[in-house]
């Protein structure tokens, strides 16, 4: 199966640095334009299938994908953003001054971060890898998009590489970043 991990298109909590997590909210203008943008690009991968978190800016990015490549959209929770608990529709520096020791550790090494209501790296990484799982078993042979968010592509580039989840922040991953992997039964990603 190749598999093109999509990050949804920008909304404005992205400019603010505000944690939007979970909460629903639309693409701003400058989101619809990249998502438009990407989904020209998807056309040269001959897309078979559409995966999409269920919240409203990815699905609203998988929705403008989708009428330029006319495939099928399913929506999976393994997909969905981070748990952020405490932290959700909070800024930067309101968590900073709020959680000043839990701040740093997130900044420093978030795979240690432990906070109530707040899903772990190690948590997230399974959960996705258990979503990715679910779509390798119905479509080895095809080629699929999944459009999600920073956090799950993250998780799942450090996977890849065997790397720590303590990398976590330094991987950089811009609203509709694409990342290609190959997944087969004898290879893994």
């Amino acid at each position: 199966m190749n598999l093109i991990l999509v990050r949804h298109g920008e909304i404005p909590s992205n400019i603010k640095k505000v944690y939007a997590g979970r909460r629903p909210e639309k693409l701003n203008d400058k989101g619809i334009r990249q998502s438009q943008d990407v989904a020209k690009k998807l056309l040269d991968f001959r897309v078979d299938a559409i995966y999409t978190s269920p919240i409203q800016r990815a699905v609203q990015t998988a929705e403008i994908i989708r009428e330029k490549l006319n495939v099928n959209v399913v929506t999976m929770t393994a997909f969905r953003e981070l748990e952020m608990g405490p932290w959700e529709g909070m800024s930067e520096i309101g968590i900073a001054r709020q959680y000043p020791k839990e701040w740093k550790i997130w900044n420093t090494r978030p795979a240690e971060l432990r906070l109530s209501g707040r899903e772990t790296l190690d948590e997230l990484q399974e959960r996705v890898l258990t979503g990715i799982n679910a779509v390798y078993q119905n479509n080895t042979d095809k080629n699929i998009v999944i459009i999600t968010h920073v956090a799950i592509i993250r998780v799942l580039l450090l996977w890849h590489e065997k790397k720590s989840l303590n990398l976590y922040k330094k991987i950089h991953v811009p609203n509709v970043g694409v990342f290609e992997f190959k997944l087969d039964a004898d290879t893994g990603m």
